[in-house]
């Protein structure tokens, strides 16, 4: 019994309720309904303190000189700019030449309004199934604006339903759910670490990630950003370079060996993309393919290896040709001949009387960071998506994100 229950019972005879019971009562009451109020209740709160928590990204879906947007239905499109406020419509068609932009609405397309260099204007909808720009849906809004080198649409939308998109346009969405979670969390902060930058944030193609908006969203891609929910990979409680590569053809590769720098987590390690049918590949070129692609040295007669990565890629070669020789980096020569990897070799063969450019290669990518197939291979394998992270980057620790890491 407490002091102050003693205290009544000692004062006034023992109560059939003391004061201390009542108050002890009514408070039990009342946080009981405080607690029952929280369950009814925390799930919605949680979610409006995370979406206004949510980053934005600005994801440029398209640079050109025409630009088709259009309602998917019945719902229309509403716009707004310097020029509108708020202007509801089916579609809109803006084109762009040498002098100048000029923009119309499907309602009346004798109306023609001049869009200035560096004037734009923002289409949103209320229909779930998206905006379409071109062939393909976008949630979000589309921030349209018109440049000396183009008409820009940027897509704006919180991260986490890009990443829906984002995770089944870089990987199947049948893989395996942790490999799906690896590829979420890889994206996440490869994404996050590419903020703030002037008129978008990131490209929607192999460029950065590829991006495809809701036709590449499915029920599995979006339990995979779900259950990784804000989560990204740090190295010294900052944002990684989250790279990633299809296939590695048996080792990733080092960040140095590829580009200038060196990452202390982007280092080689031993992939496991054997079942795969990107591994292994080949190319042929015929002497008049060599002579287009290489007119100031006479084509190709002969190429030497100066130079090979740990992983046995390619770093550094020596082209000879009828009127000379060139030395190229592996990545310039994977680039210009549109080969899948660096790891690969060649050599000259005979076809039907006449001497062609053989290459056989291995993996297809970059090779640097995470292997899309060997975390395919590791999550069949029974691993989670933080081990299959932890493999192919070095030394990193998983995290929810804070704006501190960027």
């Amino acid at each position: 019994m407490s002091r102050l229950n003693l205290y009544f019972t000692a004062k006034y005879g023992k109560p059939k309720i003391c004061f201390y019971n009542k108050v002890n009562h009514k408070i039990t009451k009342f946080l009981l309904s405080l607690l029952l109020i929280s369950i009814l209740f925390l799930p919605t709160l949680q979610s409006k303190v995370q979406a206004l928590a949510e980053p934005e990204m600005r994801v440029l879906i398209l640079k050109d000189n025409f630009l088709r947007i259009r309602s998917d239905k019945t719902i229309p499109l509403i716009v707004k700019g310097d020029m509108f406020a708020n202007k509801r419509v089916k579609g809109i068609t803006v084109k762009k030449n040498d002098t100048k932009t000029i923009l119309f609405f499907d309602k009346d397309k004798t109306k023609l309004y001049e869009l200035d260099n560096t004037e734009g204007f923002e289409v949103r909808s209320s229909d779930k199934k998206g905006i379409w720009v071109g062939g393909k849906r976008f949630s979000g809004k589309i921030n349209v604006t018109s440049l000396e080198n183009g008409i820009y649409a940027v897509n704006v939308l919180g991260v986490e339903e890009y990443l829906s998109s984002v995770v089944g346009s870089e990987m199947p969405y049948k893989w395996p759910i942790e490999a799906l979670k690896a590829q979420a969390i890889a994206s996440r902060t490869y994404a996050l670490k590419k903020k703030n930058n002037d008129l978008y944030d990131i490209d929607s193609t192999k460029n950065d990630q590829v991006y495809n908006g809701l036709e590449s969203e499915t029920d599995n891609t979006r339990k995979a950003v779900r259950r990784t929910r804000s989560m990204v990979i740090l190295h010294n409680k900052k944002l990684i370079n989250a790279l990633f590569h299809s296939s590695s053809g048996g080792m990733t590769e080092n960040s140095e060996d590829v580009w200038d720098n060196e990452l202390p987590y982007l280092v080689s390690v031993k992939d496991f993309d054997t079942n795969n049918p990107k591994r292994n590949w080949k190319k042929i070129f015929l002497e008049t393919d060599l002579e287009e692609l290489f007119p100031k040295i006479g084509g190709i007669k002969q190429i030497q290896i100066l130079e090979l990565s740990g992983s046995g890629r390619i770093k550094k070669v020596e082209i000879f040709g009828n009127y000379g020789s060139m030395l190229m980096k592996g990545t310039e020569l994977r680039k210009k001949l549109d080969l899948k990897s660096t790891l690969f070799r060649f050599k000259f063969v005979k076809s039907n009387n006449k001497t062609v450019l053989l290459i056989k290669g291995m993996g297809s990518g970059h090779g640097v960071g995470m292997s899309q197939w060997g975390a395919k291979f590791m999550a069949k394998a029974g691993y989670k998506a933080n081990e299959i992270l932890e493999y192919f980057y070095t030394g990193v620790e998983i995290k929810p994100f804070d704006e501190s890491y960027i």
